[in-house]
């Protein structure tokens, strides 16, 4: 998202931008076909902690104090898609390449355990037994001079009661 400085403009947008842009609001806005609602919560972000310059960081979706943990509640089966990010970012505008791998990410129904799926795709769970949990593992990628500081990244989990 970029945030614009200055003054408003009176030039006009031209006509298919604002369409689309009209478009995405009224998607994102619309209630789920069978009016199913869910909760997500963050319980633990994912951590890398702190890298050295050139060696891969690897945090295993069963480390307990590193993985990102997110818990889902809601009615019967839900289907869910990661949105991950390609790179942490710094202040001033550095990044470290991330990696995301099959089996770097976990789906725990509640009394089941935890299974693998392929981060790039979406998963089904059944949350009638109760909450289930997504444990987030991944990779960061420094480069060899990488400069120091802190970075950052966003992910989004996308929740359906319909498979996408």
């Amino acid at each position: 998202m970029s945030r614009l400085h200055g003054r408003r403009s009176n030039a006009r947008r031209p006509r298919p931008a604002r369409r689309a842009l009209a478009l995405l609001a009224l998607l994102a806005a619309a209630p789920a076909a069978a009016g199913a609602q869910y909760a997500v919560a963050q319980v633990q972000p994912l951590a890398f902690g702190y890298l050295t310059q050139g060696v891969t960081e690897i945090v295993a979706p069963t480390d307990a104090f590193r993985r990102g943990v997110l818990t889902l509640d809601g009615p019967g089966q839900a289907w869910i898609r990661l949105v991950l990010p390609t790179a942490l970012t710094s202040a001033l505008g550095a990044t470290i390449p991330l990696q995301f791998l099959t089996g770097d990410v976990t789906a725990q129904e509640t009394g089941k355990p935890p299974a693998a799926f392929d981060p790039t795709t979406s998963t089904r769970v059944n949350l009638s037994k109760g909450t289930a949990s997504l444990f987030i593992g991944g990779r960061a990628v420094p480069a060899v001079d990488q400069r120091a500081g802190d970075y950052t990244a966003t992910m989004t989990i996308i929740v359906s009661s319909t498979k996408f």
